[in-house]
């Protein structure tokens, strides 16, 4: 209140707030319009996924999103638009709010997130310095001359079968994998790992959220 007073008697002229991994994570959607002036299917897609307080950034084309919950890292620009963070990050509050929703707990929401945008973000390992680790992703054998190594994927249990999907399907998507090669791949991860598999319409729900996303 002392901040929000200083600021409405105009000795200053915005209010910060300071993320300190203290269990508040912050999502910054730096153009969150298409070119039309729509919301972007990325922003619509993060904001109705979040549920949480939302509000127009200071330039008028972006979001900010509050969230109670963690991340698996200190915090990620995916240079495409889309930034996370828990620490070491302020964003300038505008109050300009475009729902009515408080800001909650929700790591579901923020699961989602990671691995849909953030899916080939290393992670901080204390004292170790930067490491590879995804939500899922498959174990290779030792690299043969000779002949093609596939991949092994792990079992997918009841319970982590969609952001186990959403994030293998990131990581295909950014080696290149074109859209049939990441649908055909998604098919077969899906009958033999998922413990059950889900149905074809969810599945195809994963895919699109995925392959639309560049």
């Amino acid at each position: 209140m002392t901040a929000l007073e200083a600021v409405n008697k105009g000795y200053y002229d915005y209010m910060g707030f300071v993320f300190n991994d203290n269990g508040i994570v912050g999502i910054d959607i730096d153009d969150g319009y298409d070119e039309d002036g729509f919301i972007s299917d990325e922003a619509l897609d993060i904001i109705n996924t979040v549920h949480s307080y939302t509000e127009i950034s200071k330039s008028g084309r972006g979001f900010h999103i509050i969230v109670a919950g963690n991340l698996p890292f200190l915090g990620r620009n995916n240079r495409q638009g889309i930034e996370i963070y828990k620490k070491a990050r302020f964003f300038v509050m505008t109050g300009n709010i475009v729902n009515d929703n408080p800001m909650i707990a929700n790591q579901e929401a923020i699961d989602y997130v990671v691995a849909k945008y953030f899916a080939d973000t290393p992670i901080e390992s204390e004292g170790k310095g930067l490491r590879t680790q995804r939500i899922y992703e498959p174990t290779w054998a030792t690299p043969s001359k000779t002949i093609t190594i596939q991949p092994t994927y792990p079992p997918i249990p009841k319970g982590t079968r969609n952001i186990s999907l959403i994030s293998l399907a990131g990581q295909l998507r950014s080696q290149g994998l074109d859209n049939q090669q990441v649908w055909e791949k998604l098919q077969e991860v899906n009958k033999t790992c998922c413990q059950p598999p889900l149905d074809e319409g969810e599945l195809k729900t994963i895919f699109r959220s995925v392959s639309r996303y560049k």
